[in-house]
């Protein structure tokens, strides 16, 4: 039951927030999809560290949670530092590198803690090992991949032709893009880990992961046909700020059920890396 609570938690998060959006109207929406924003990291950020502290220090699964919970934490200082009460007393090329600082290292973070999660099953030796399985992965990773591409690919050729022309403020956004297109091919190893420990405990931390992955996906895929095809913002952004609740509330639940598992005595035994 508390796994299926974690699972339904998510969905009722996206929900309360978009119907308080409707109602809130054209002058109280921003301040609700602001506020939407912020919390959904801040569940983030709280799912992965719980999910951390339920290993023994230098445990890897310890190590991979909180590399991914680092990545909201920086992304949340990133946006203290662009809020009044702090972005008034820096000047515009402070504000711009402290802004564009936190979100390099909460992408990078964001990569290494996805791909930490992705290759638990692997670096545990529990993967399998025959033909078939492998052809699997590899198929459904390159699938991963040019989905990743065709969603990510042409934001990441705009920011490259911006900062080609020199606006150096599009490195970030190139740093964001890339971020997003590995992190998104790397649903596919989290999913195949899923999918490996069906019937067990552990589908659910690695299950509610890869619908977290969907989630950005879908978000990504939103916001870029939005920017692309220059639709009415306004219109849709209580859709793609939901998607990023989305995404953000599975990853707490993922964090939770990983605990969950972990204090139940259910885990990924993972041997320590070589000297």
């Amino acid at each position: 039951m508390k796994f299926r609570s974690l699972a339904a938690f998510p969905l009722c998060f996206a929900v309360v927030f978009a119907v308080v959006a409707l109602a809130a109207g054209g002058d109280g929406l921003p301040s609700v999809l602001a506020t939407e924003n912020e919390v959904g990291k801040v569940l983030a950020l709280v799912g992965c560290f719980v999910a951390a502290l339920a290993f023994e220090e230098g445990d890897y699964l310890r190590r991979a949670w909180f590399y991914s919970g680092l990545c909201y934490l920086l992304l949340l200082l990133g946006d203290v530092v662009g809020m009044p009460f702090v972005a008034t007393h820096l000047s515009t090329h402070q504000l711009d590198l402290a802004e564009g600082s936190f979100a390099v290292l909460g992408n990078a973070t964001s990569v290494l803690g996805t791909w930490m999660l992705a290759r638990a099953w692997t670096v545990a030796g529990l993967e399998d090992d025959d033909d078939a399985s492998r052809t699997r992965g590899r198929l459904l990773f390159a699938a991963a991949v040019t989905v990743s591409l065709a969603i990510t690919g042409w934001p990441l050729m705009h920011d490259a032709g911006a900062l080609a022309s020199g606006d150096l403020g599009a490195s970030v956004n190139i740093a964001s893009d890339l971020g997003d297109t590995i992190c998104l091919a790397l649903v596919a190893p989290v999913m195949l880990t899923a999918l490996a420990m069906r019937g067990g405990t552990l589908r659910w931390p690695w299950g509610l992961l890869t619908v977290s992955g969907i989630a950005w996906i879908a978000y990504d895929a939103a916001s870029g046909a939005v920017e692309l095809f220059h639709v009415e913002q306004a219109r849709w952004l209580i859709v793609t700020e939901a998607l990023r609740g989305l995404a953000c509330a599975f990853f707490f639940s993922a964090g939770m059920a990983q605990r969950i598992a972990v204090t139940a005595g259910v885990r990924v035994s993972v041997p320590p890396p070589a000297p």
